[in-house]
């Protein structure tokens, strides 16, 4: 499985972590799912419905550049930009 670093910004924070997965489609699936834990992101229902809105839009390849992706969702007002990025091991 290749290893991804996954950027999440929302609500004035970023948010930074560390998957493996065999696709950017299925670290960005279980990066939503690890959301719900992360406290910091902000309260229970906010990072469920973040998580959810995450884990439906699929990465888009970030043109121009290999291995970079980006998906986005909206939590009421707020707006969450995640980028995935492939990253190779030293």
């Amino acid at each position: 499985m290749a290893l991804f670093t996954v950027l999440l910004e929302f609500n004035g924070g970023t948010y930074i972590s560390q998957l493996r997965a065999a696709s950017a489609h299925k670290v960005a699936a279980k990066h939503a799912a690890r959301l719900i834990d992360n406290k910091a992101v902000g309260p229970l229902a906010t990072r469920r419905r973040l998580a959810q809105r995450l884990a439906a839009d699929n990465p888009v390849a970030i043109e121009g550049v290999r291995n970079v992706w980006c998906c986005h969702a909206s939590v009421g007002r707020k707006s969450a930009l995640v980028n995935i990025v492939g990253t190779a091991e030293a």
